[in-house]
């Protein structure tokens, strides 16, 4: 475990006995620690997990992470603002940080602090959103939605991904380099470690993607309408929640997320779309260049889906998002 994850276990377990009266004792070991609750009526067993930040953004990755532990899973970050202890709760994540802040809800012991501020602020100087930047994650995204594509041509590649050829060339060098690809015998190319690297798009894809190709939000006074529209006249594809609603039929949209091409202004005259920053439309810039099994049902690829739904923080949602993953996703990771 790094020093500065230590530090955070440290200084979060001394400030949950100042806020409770009650005793973690931390056992570390190798990358893992274990925190136990002994005192009173009380004899718990907590796999710790740290985060030195969080945001909404990340939740349903780290509560998937949480969910694979044998004991009790218990998330050690270094502050949780009033917003993201809400979202913890609702997720059901047990959390400790470093300001005093805690939701532990294991009966008979219940425990819920909430408003606590830092001393002073944490320096975050070279903590990042993920290694790769903007069109590194449009490569990732293509290679991981088109198996084998590794072993095209750079060319080809970068026409898919819809990135600059030199960009790709780049780009797989350091993914050979973090051990993403290797290199047969033969001289192919081969993707490796897939999951992980799902991680890294997930990581990016919050601030590297989705913001900057969020074209607007707009209101709809049939929501319902937008869902059946004929989206192949707009060069559009469904993603996110009515995306998922359509593969599962498992979620009732309350968001439509739209990926378009070059119809967008059409397409906003023609579904009389009035712009709205809190609106239930979604309209992103569609960033690839490839059609896969599902655009002929007009959906953006599963892992587009499973990454919008995942990142909302949302119980629902992320549960839709498992269920797609086991479903589309996790045969061709392995």
């Amino acid at each position: 475990m790094k020093n500065q994850e230590k530090n955070i276990v440290d200084r979060a377990l001394a400030r949950f006995e100042e806020e409770t009266g009650l005793r973690l004792s931390p056992y570390f070991t190798n990358e893992k620690i274990d925190v136990v609750l002994r005192e009173k009526e009380y004899d718990l067993k907590f796999n710790g997990e740290v985060k030195l930040l969080i945001d909404k953004a990340k939740l349903g990755l780290i509560k998937n992470q949480l969910n694979r532990f044998d004991n009790i899973p218990l998330l050690i970050t270094w502050y949780a603002n009033p917003e993201n202890i809400d979202l913890l709760k609702n997720l059901k994540i047990n959390f400790i940080d470093a300001a005093g802040n805690a939701y532990i809800n294991v009966p008979p012991l219940y425990i819920n602090i909430k408003g606590n501020k830092l001393d002073r602020p944490k320096n975050t100087k070279g903590i990042t959103t993920g290694k790769f930047q903007t069109a590194g994650l449009q490569i990732i995204f293509t290679l991981l939605c088109n198996p084998n594509l590794e072993k095209n041509t750079y060319r080809e590649i970068a026409q898919m991904a819809n990135v600059a050829l030199g960009t790709v060339v780049f780009t797989f060098k350091y993914l050979e380099n973090l051990g993403y690809i290797t290199i047969l015998k033969n001289g192919d190319k081969k993707l490796i470690n897939k999951n992980l690297l799902l991680k890294e798009w997930l990581t990016g894809y919050p601030v590297k993607i989705k913001q900057k190709y969020l074209l607007d939000r707009y209101q709809a006074d049939d929501l319902d309408l937008i869902g059946k529209i004929n989206i192949q006249n707009f060069h559009a594809l469904f993603g996110g929640e009515t995306a998922a609603a359509k593969m599962t039929n498992y979620l009732r949209p309350f968001f439509h997320t739209i990926y378009i091409g070059d119809k967008l202004g059409e397409f906003i005259l023609k579904n009389r779309l009035k712009k709205n920053p809190n609106g239930n439309i979604i309209l992103m810039k569609k960033f690839w260049n490839f059609d896969d099994d599902y655009t002929k049902d007009n959906l953006v690829p599963a892992i587009l889906i499973y990454t919008d739904l995942m990142i909302t923080a949302d119980p629902r949602n992320i549960e839709t998002a498992n269920i797609i993953y086991e479903r589309e996703i996790a045969g061709y990771l392995k």
